[in-house]
């Protein structure tokens, strides 16, 4: 009779010490493109050879609203430098200084999309919402208004830009709209023409 009570308590603390361990993870996935993960890296490789590539902030990341967008950027661009594997592709909030201002990362915090990834290169205003708790990352590799890459991010919400969350969520995010691997042939290319 007495076991019960142990057996239950012994699994709400495996259900505690899960729930620490989770809490502290970044989740993360790139989007669709129709730009191949070689072609991203390639027009990346363009648009870092000679400045740093723009990379853009908005939205509130914190809960401390009192962190300007404009000082988000320049540690997410800080935090995005060097991050890519197999890449020496640096990143700037100078916009105005780069070489090639139509290719550009766009990021939102908690972004409301309500249509397509594809939004986030457009010129237009996306508005963003507060989700107690979660900061989810939105972002976008662009040529003008046309995305060559997307990809999300999402983890507990960091306590501001120094918080080693937001950087591992910056460098996860950037990673993930440039992927190292190559990507696979169609499954059919390496099947028979009959199965039959």
């Amino acid at each position: 009779m007495e076991q019960k009570p142990m057996a239950g308590k012994a699994m709400t603390a495996g259900a505690l010490l899960s729930a620490m361990v989770l809490s502290g993870c970044v989740t993360s996935m790139h989007g669709y493109s129709g730009v191949d993960n070689e072609g991203k890296r390639d027009y990346l490789s363009y648009a870092a050879s000679s400045t740093p590539v723009c990379l853009t902030f908005t939205g509130s990341a914190f809960v401390d609203h009192a962190a300007k967008p404009s000082d988000v950027a320049v540690a997410a661009a800080e935090f995005a430098s060097s991050a890519i594997l197999g890449s020496s592709a640096r990143f700037t909030s100078d916009c105005a200084n780069t070489d090639h201002p139509d290719y550009r990362i766009v990021i939102l915090a908690n972004a409301d999309i309500v249509g397509s990834p594809d939004q986030l290169c457009e010129e237009e205003t996306i508005p963003t919402r507060q989700t107690a708790g979660k900061l989810r990352l939105d972002a976008a590799f662009c040529s003008k208004s046309e995305p060559l890459s997307t990809a999300w991010s999402a983890a507990p919400t960091p306590a501001g830009s120094s918080d080693p969350m937001f950087r591992k969520m910056i460098r996860t995010l950037i990673n993930e709209l440039f992927p190292i691997e190559r990507d696979r042939d169609r499954d059919s290319d390496s099947l028979p023409l009959s199965i039959f």
